[in-house]
């Protein structure tokens, strides 16, 4: 009988010897389980940025152009009221001299200005 109880003792502790093992290993693989979805999702997390970076990159060159286009048509703005301004005070001058004109000098005027 002594025999029996030792065997079962030897039993019984090789039997949670195993259990031990056997929940470390299930443990063990469910952190490795968990690193690898982590892994998994931080790689697809850094291809989303990747593209959203490339994104980025073309808005910004799209803005560069706009703001380059944006400063050619400012600067065709202020010549055309350059040119504006040139032009009434070209005109305003010859108002001044139509304004003591005679009536031939303005039938001049008018004949030389839609020849």
């Amino acid at each position: 009988m002594l025999q029996i109880n030792k065997l079962s003792s030897i039993l019984l502790i090789v039997i949670a010897i195993l259990i031990a093992v056997l929940i470390t290993t299930l443990n063990n693989s469910n952190e490795i389980d968990k690193y690898a979805k982590q892994k998994i999702k931080i790689d697809s997390l850094s291809k989303i940025i990747n593209v959203l970076e490339q994104d980025q990159l073309k808005y910004d060159r799209s803005i560069a152009v706009y703001r380059d286009s944006l400063s050619l048509m400012d600067s065709q703005i202020d010549s055309t009221k350059n040119k504006i301004k040139k032009i009434q005070n070209d005109y305003g001058k010859k108002i001044k001299v139509i304004s003591s004109a005679n009536h031939d000098e303005l039938s001049d005027f008018f004949t030389n200005r839609y020849k």
